[in-house]
């Protein structure tokens, strides 16, 4: 009797847990459903929703996609949810995906109160098509690609040409010390041969004879200034002297046209006293002395941005974390640091929780604000100072970041332990709308960053610290690489065509 009351028991348990198994992954028992009702909404595409997707309020799972068909043109869904959901008139439907490559699900904004209530039943009128994610994941490839290709050619041409650039800066150095001393030991030269060439075209007017002779004294005295004078200006000294034989050709075969000689004469001599007296482009450049001063300026601030390039450090992260309360976020961190004082953060994110905005529909002449949720990506970039740390840990180090974090404003306070160990805080949306009808405190974020084995690294903490009602936990990692990572990966690869 005992052991037919045992199987009898045996019976009804294995009959209820298969009865529960069916229920979770079957769907739910008909005769269960008289809470649940339909309403309809219609859409141009629905961009991969399937039956069974999930609804969701406000963020909040109550049912599922019931049907799919066709009428007149348009793709009709039927949303089954629970009818203690409060939907209004102006309720929107549209199709939303968890992160870039999640699961298709219908998002409804309830909609307003004052609309009055919508009748089970009912079609939403207010609906939006689903956003295109495939065109949007081929511009971020090939986004992605363009930064890779210029972040190779960069460190390509700079290891490749590092010698070259140095050895440029040596060059400019010498030659900015030898114009100085050429100016500083020749400038009495220089003067007098203008001088010089002044009184010669005097003589040329008066007597065609004479104006050989003195070309002639001209061409020894430009001789002997090119004996004084550096190697790097022989050839144009040369050129100085072919031009007086040249002249003296043209004198001999131009005796008979005394009237074109005489007006050339005097054109010269206006120009050289122009010369002389600083007129024109060309007298400027002689006796203007600000050219050696900006050509030494520009060879400096050369040397300097040269410096600043060889000593930027750069780092790139790529890092996910799940949180406790089901969303999750990934992104790319990239950070340039020109010294041990500072260095700067640009990162793009993207987050399953997902973006909340206000947006204001006009529907027969009716203003309505609604809250909606977005699911693009959010972008970080922030400054941060170093300082290192005296007291607590010799040899660590505090850093403050400022600036933008995920795309609204926050501040970051960091303490780097050592290289393997960092600890990490965060405080940013201060003006948080992702609950509507609730007044949020600013999001929050503490934990650790720990460098497991080469460029792996873990990272935990907790998230939303300042809201009790949403307080959880993180937990994620991912890989870090730095320039010289980078540099001996790609070392082999040759430079790539734009």
């Amino acid at each position: 009797m005992q052991n037919s009351a045992f199987k009898v028991g045996v019976f009804v348990t294995v009959s209820a847990v298969t009865l529960g198994g069916v229920i979770l992954f079957f769907g739910e028992i008909p005769f269960l459903n008289r809470n649940q009702v339909d309403y309809y909404a219609y859409f141009k595409n629905v961009g991969g929703l399937s039956v069974g997707s999930d609804v969701r309020v406000s963020g909040v799972k109550v049912g599922k996609v019931k049907s799919i068909t066709f009428e007149n043109g348009k793709v009709k869904v039927t949303l089954q949810f629970n009818k203690k959901v409060p939907i209004y008139r102006n309720a929107i439907a549209k199709i939303e995906s968890l992160g870039l490559l999640g699961d298709k699900y219908v998002e409804i904004n309830p909609g307003t109160p004052s609309a009055g209530p919508l009748p089970p039943g009912s079609v939403i009128k207010f609906t939006q098509t689903p956003a295109d994610v495939t065109q949007m994941i081929d511009t971020m490839t090939e986004t992605a690609k363009s930064i890779e290709k210029l972040s190779n050619s960069i460190n390509q041409l700079v290891a490749e040409n590092r010698k070259q650039l140095h050895q440029l800066l040596v060059n400019l150095n010498k030659l900015s010390a030898k114009i100085d001393e050429l100016l500083n030991r020749n400038g009495k030269n220089i003067d007098k041969t203008l001088q010089q060439v002044a009184s010669l075209t005097e003589k040329l007017n008066r007597e065609l004879p004479k104006l050989i002779k003195n070309l002639n004294g001209l061409t020894v005295n430009l001789n002997s200034t090119v004996a004084e004078l550096k190697p790097r200006l022989k050839q144009s000294l040369d050129s100085i002297s072919k031009l007086s034989t040249d002249l003296d050709t043209v004198a001999k075969a131009l005796k008979n046209q005394r009237r074109s000689i005489e007006k050339t004469l005097q054109n010269l001599s206006k120009i050289t006293s122009d010369i002389s007296h600083g007129r024109g482009t060309l007298g400027k450049l002689v006796t203007d002395k600000t050219l050696y001063k900006q050509l030494k300026k520009s060879v400096k601030l050369l040397g300097e941005a040269s410096e600043v390039l060889a000593q930027t450090k750069l780092h790139v992260d790529a890092w996910a974390q799940y949180e406790g309360k089901g969303d999750s976020k990934a992104g790319v961190n990239l950070i340039l640091q020109p010294d041990n004082k500072k260095y700067y953060l640009f990162g793009i994110v993207g987050d399953s929780a997902g973006k909340v905005t206000k947006k204001t529909y006009y529907y027969n002449g009716t203003i309505t604000e609604v809250t909606e949720k977005d699911y693009k990506p959010e972008f970080t970039i922030q400054y941060a100072r170093i300082f290192p740390d005296r007291w607590l840990h010799p040899g660590s180090s505090f850093v403050i970041r400022f600036g933008l974090k995920e795309s609204t404003g926050g501040v970051g306070f960091d303490y780097v332990y050592n290289e393997r160990l960092m600890f990490t805080s965060d405080i940013w949306d201060f003006g948080r709308e992702d609950r509507p009808n609730e007044k949020l405190k600013p999001n929050t974020e503490i934990g650790f960053k720990y460098m497991l084995y080469g460029p792996f690294f873990v990272k935990a903490g907790g998230y939303d610290l300042l809201n009790s009602r949403y307080r959880t936990f993180y937990v994620g990692g991912g890989m870090s690489f730095t320039d010289n990572d980078l540099k001996y990966l790609l070392g082999g690869m040759k430079m790539p065509s734009f």
